[in-house]
């Protein structure tokens, strides 16, 4: 299955899973746990064993907006806290039971800085998945948003609420009700042709 990142396909994280696997402490995360909380500067980063997180912020209107997840089998950390010491933008929290191998914050800069061409890779990758994230808010209506979404990650139907979803699309819940319903109603009508 697809990564839900998709910068995590253009980079071989192999060697990224392979320092946690010998370095790293196993962490158990209890579903709502926090991973690392706004305002820290990330001091550990880590490999998704099992489960999954979400980065979440708090808007002006002071809603919480999901803004972004990952999954078992990817890195969990913020890019900029880790390899610049910036303040975190967003709460990390836990999806859902989750076991992460935690390696100081630190070494995922090291690794970064021993190929200097992977490090443009791995930015460049970033930064074209917010491009394109951003882009696809534009050119793309919450339906179609959703069905990317649906289609990319079908999983995470099962872990994150429909609420979460809706903030993540940047709909109201009720918009995304009709949504599934349109979806409903079409997948009942090609079963009654069928």
């Amino acid at each position: 299955m697809a990564q839900f990142n998709t910068f995590e396909e253009a980079i071989d994280f192999s060697l990224m899973r392979e320092l946690c696997e010998k370095h790293g402490t196993l962490r158990h995360y209890r579903r709502g746990e926090y991973f690392a909380r706004v305002g820290e500067v990330i001091k550990n980063a880590g490999w998704i064993v099992s489960g999954g997180f979400k980065h979440s912020l708090i808007d002006n209107a002071g809603n919480a907006k999901a803004v972004g997840f990952v999954f078992e089998g990817s890195i969990l950390a913020n890019y900029l806290s880790a390899t610049h010491g910036k303040r975190l933008p967003t709460d990390i929290i836990a999806l859902e039971e989750s076991d992460v191998l935690i390696i100081p914050a630190s070494m995922i800069l090291e690794w970064l800085m021993s190929d200097p061409t992977l490090h443009i890779r791995f930015s460049d990758a970033l930064f074209e998945q917010a491009y394109e994230h951003m882009l696809n808010d534009y050119r793309s209506t919450p339906e179609q948003r959703y069905r990317q979404l649906l289609s990319r990650y079908p999983r995470l139907f099962d872990v994150v609420s429909l609420g979460e979803i809706a903030t993540y699309l940047n709909i109201s819940r009720r918009q995304l009700h009709r949504i599934r319903e349109t979806i409903a109603a079409e997948t009942a009508e090609e079963d009654k042709s069928n």
